[in-house]
């Protein structure tokens, strides 16, 4: 086959743009002709996805919006230049006949979103051009026709895009991010040890551990509150991620935590903050599937989430973790975190976490989009009218 991947931006940290490199390197491995077209520069996009995949750069203008939609437009007509490509989307575009919604559900976001902003910011939210603009493109996507597949990450995507465009249910399939295990595994007790030395924590030290970029989505204002009433008054908070950290530096002054909480700012290398950690919070207002979760999982770091992060799938309450009704339900999350600062370094508990996605892998993960891939091509060549 050949297939136009498209997404946005190739090179920012994220879990999208792993996802995309993953995929793009599976499917041309696999024997496929796989184009990519971005907004990035030909060369670092190149140093990226390796060799075996081309790179088409789209142009971009303006402001947030703009981009958006001028991105939306100009892939399409890089397209219109190279006819006969199965389009498989990674982004809200213009007619694509797969699409992957790694994004989850915008529509979905909003509306759990709207519960926590003030009645000023509500009807900014709701008269937002950009938010406009992006339920229009999200709209027009799964209503159209030309769409015969959708990929969901998760149980929860796939019954919000059901639940709010009336998609068919045999157009869309659930297939779960990768994991790479040679990276993301448990760690042995002495490494375990030696890795909490050079973090600066003690053998006995137990850390409840944020990961995560975009602090308010994220729910990092919760988890501070929940920390600071916590009974074990040994016990610290890591927060790792990129994010504007001096008003929860602040909030934790007022609640008299500062000294136990500690902002590492954005890190390359997680895997040793979560083979050290005790638990992993992350009390989010709405994640379709984090990555977060299934890295902290594999590494044998149980996990306390929320019922709106579609990674909850692999969390068995009083297993490997805990799944909270809302993200603001402070008195439940410290009762949560409570009992994993005692259970969290217990093997029973790192090994379920483990185990619990243990099937996960990026050949799998491929394997299975190839097939939503070539059901796709069948269904578009069938379509094409005779001559």
């Amino acid at each position: 086959m050949r297939i136009a991947l498209l997404r946005y931006q190739v090179s920012a940290p994220g879990g999208a743009e792993a996802t995309l490199i993953n995929l793009a390197r599976g499917l041309a491995g696999a024997g496929h002709e796989v184009t990519v077209y971005g907004k990035d520069a030909a060369e670092a996009a190149h140093k990226l996805l390796g060799p075996g995949v081309d790179f088409v750069p789209v142009p971009v203008w303006g402001g947030k919006t703009a981009r958006v939609l001028s991105f939306a437009l100009n892939v399409r007509r890089r397209l219109q230049q190279t006819p006969g490509q199965l389009v498989f989307s990674l982004e809200r575009t213009l007619s694509p006949q797969v699409y992957r919604a790694g994004d989850g559900c915008h529509r979905e976001w909003l509306r759990r979103r709207a519960p926590y902003l003030t009645p000023l910011a509500r009807l900014g939210q709701e008269f937002s051009l950009f938010h406009r603009v992006l339920l229009w493109l999200e709209q027009r996507l799964f209503t159209d026709p030309r769409l015969l597949r959708v990929i969901a990450n998760s149980r929860q995507v796939e019954r919000e895009i059901k639940e709010h465009y009336g998609l068919a249910p045999e157009k869309i399939r659930v297939i779960y991010n990768g994991l790479d295990h040679r990276k993301f595994q448990p760690g042995a007790e002495p490494e375990t040890k030696a890795l909490k030395s050079r973090l600066g924590l003690a053998d006995k030290g137990k850390v409840v551990l944020f990961v995560g970029s975009g602090f308010v989505r994220k729910g990092l204002a919760y988890l501070l509150e929940a920390f600071a009433g916590l009974k074990d008054r040994d016990s610290l908070l890591w927060v790792v991620g990129k994010g504007r950290s001096g008003r929860y530096q602040q909030m934790a002054q007022r609640l008299k935590v500062a000294d136990r909480v500690r902002f590492w700012g954005a890190q390359a290398d997680t895997v040793s903050f979560y083979q050290a950690a005790t638990v992993l919070a992350l009390p989010t207002i709405y994640d379709p599937c984090s990555n977060v979760v299934l890295e902290a999982l594999g590494c044998g770091c149980p996990v306390v989430t929320t019922a709106a992060n579609g990674a909850g799938e692999f969390i068995t309450p009083g297993n490997n973790g805990a799944i909270l009704t809302v993200p603001h339900d402070t008195a439940a999350l410290g009762l949560a975190l409570e009992e994993y600062l005692h259970r969290g370094r217990d093997p029973e508990v790192r090994r379920a976490a483990a185990t619990a996605v243990a099937h996960l892998n990026w050949e799998r993960t491929v394997a299975q989009t190839l097939e939503v891939l070539a059901e796709a091509d069948a269904v578009k060549e069938k379509m094409i009218p005779s001559r």
